[in-house]
């Protein structure tokens, strides 16, 4: 795989004597081409655990991307992003952390992994080369496919480092191949930014997306994930959305292999879903079940979480565990321009012949002021999950 990506990024290079669209004369005349862009964002968590303990975290921050216009068909990016906690107070667990010879002790573990983060981070800083319909981009870079793809939903949004290939050449075809070897989350663990964390031997990836059929829309990916020494893993995906106005029908399979050295450990899931907008509310419902070996390895990053019957919150994690049939109804509708949703969630898991229920239902409600400036509060109820309720609150202005 890798030796694909580094033979397909010197034959792309290699091209030369071609010209550009728009592409600028000097290199001054490039950065004078420079688009800036960002977003300023609050973000509120509350949740209560089934056992009573309460929890929330308020979060301020933001980012600001540049990006230069073309030389020769040669750009450059760059996006910081920054969070500061306002205030955070947690129930359960106390956390201690260590720095500069002082100790200090924090109820902040219901958020360690995923708003617990205050500073800033560089989390692109790539270079991008453009010839015909193919762009390689080399460095840190937001990426987001089936398999490989990081999250933007909490303060910092997760980050990769490597190389990707692009390639539209084939009418109504896009190819990709990649290869990261770092990763960057969404915190540090101890209440500080993310940092980009290198893999073993780094995961690589090849995806294609094809639109040749009318109202037919197919994807496939393969995806090598090597995150430790003894932890070579394997993943594929496939989906077909088939569009039958109103509505679109939708059908997916993963498969992986997850890397055990001993016992059966291939984690499978296929599923259906239909959704269509009729009289003006937007309906869909999804059905997902696994094989009974291994629970399936869906990709890296946040954003790989495709299930069909991924929740607004807890996502799709309990549909890709072992032996677990799950299913998901969904309706919304805009009010005066306010956008109301509905969705029912729920994951019926067997273990040694015994059954066991969880279930999500979940209220959005969204509101666009304009382009630049939104607000979405969401609120969850569980049943037979470790929460008992889950709530949040996003505030965006984008520039």
């Amino acid at each position: 795989m890798k030796n694909i990506i580094k033979m397909s990024l010197v034959a792309a290079v290699a091209v030369t004597g071609l010209t550009t669209v728009g592409s600028a004369n000097t290199l001054a005349e490039a950065f004078a081409a420079s688009t800036v862009k960002g977003e300023l964002k609050s973000q509120y968590f509350q949740k209560e655990s089934a056992a009573g303990d309460e929890s929330s975290i308020f979060v301020n921050g933001g980012n600001i991307s540049l990006k230069t216009g073309s030389y020769n068909g040669l750009t450059a990016g760059v996006t910081f992003q920054t969070a500061h906690i306002a205030s955070d107070s947690d129930d359960t667990l106390l956390i201690t952390k260590t720095a500069g010879g002082k100790t200090t002790t924090k109820d902040r573990s219901n958020y360690s992994a995923d708003m617990d983060a205050s500073g800033s981070v560089m989390s692109e800083a790539y270079l991008a080369y453009t010839v015909n319909n193919t762009t390689a981009k080399i460095g840190r870079q937001y990426i987001t496919t089936p398999l490989v793809a990081g999250s933007g939903s909490r303060m910092f949004k997760q980050s990769f480092e490597g190389t990707v290939l692009v390639n539209t050449d084939i009418a109504n075809t896009t190819l990709v191949a990649a290869h990261v070897t770092k990763y960057q989350a969404r915190t540090d663990l101890t209440g500080g930014e993310p940092t980009f964390n290198a893999y073993e031997d780094g995961a690589s990836t090849v995806y294609a997306k094809n639109t040749s059929i009318t109202n037919l829309s197919l994807e496939a990916q393969y995806a090598v994930v090597n995150m430790a020494a003894t932890d070579d893993k394997t993943i594929a995906y496939l989906n077909a959305d088939l569009k039958l106005n109103p509505v679109t029908i939708s059908g997916q399979a993963f498969k992986s292999d997850n890397g055990a050295l001993t016992g059966e450990t291939d984690g499978s899931l296929v599923g259906v879903k239909v959704a269509g907008k009729v009289a003006g509310l937007s309906l869909k419902a999804g059905y997902t079940t696994t094989g009974d070996k291994a629970t399936l390895v869906n990709g890296i990053g946040s954003g790989a979480d495709k299930s069909f019957t991924a929740s607004p919150i807890n996502g799709g994690g309990a549909s890709y565990t072992a032996d677990t049939n799950s299913y998901l109804v969904g309706l919304g509708t805009k009010v005066m321009g306010m956008g109301l949703s509905a969705t029912y969630a729920n994951w019926d898991q067997t273990t040694a012949g015994t059954s066991a229920d969880s279930s999500e239902t979940n209220f959005t409600a969204s509101y666009a002021y304009n382009k630049a400036t939104s607000v979405k509060v969401m609120y969850s109820k569980y049943t037979g999950n470790t929460q008992d309720f889950n709530s949040r609150v996003y505030l965006s202005y984008k520039f």
